[in-house]
């Protein structure tokens, strides 16, 4: 894991400006992966196929190329950077404490 040091002149300040900051991002973070969980769920339904799977298919070229497609593949993408970022600032709110 890398380590990010800031030099700031009161680190109880800088912790109290930062903490409140990181946990309003993953408070947005946390709804998006709702949404976008919901948008899979959907695409899931209508097809019977989970995401995973379909993701597969995809990457393999064989999903086909229309716009529902092309949607369910990006959330899917999206919902892997998201997962992502969520940890990075769970992380980063440990270290405030």
């Amino acid at each position: 894991m890398g380590v990010i040091k800031l030099e700031v002149p009161d680190v109880a300040a800088a912790i109290g400006v930062l903490e409140p900051l990181l946990k309003r991002k993953k408070l947005l973070l946390e709804r998006s992966i709702l949404e976008t969980t919901k948008k899979l769920n959907d695409f899931e339904e209508r097809t019977g196929v989970s995401s995973k799977e379909f993701f597969e298919k995809f990457e393999e070229g064989l999903a086909g190329d229309d716009q529902d497609v092309m949607i369910w593949a990006a959330e899917y993408e999206v919902l892997g950077f998201l997962e992502k970022e969520r940890i990075i600032i769970e992380r980063m709110l440990e270290s405030c404490r």
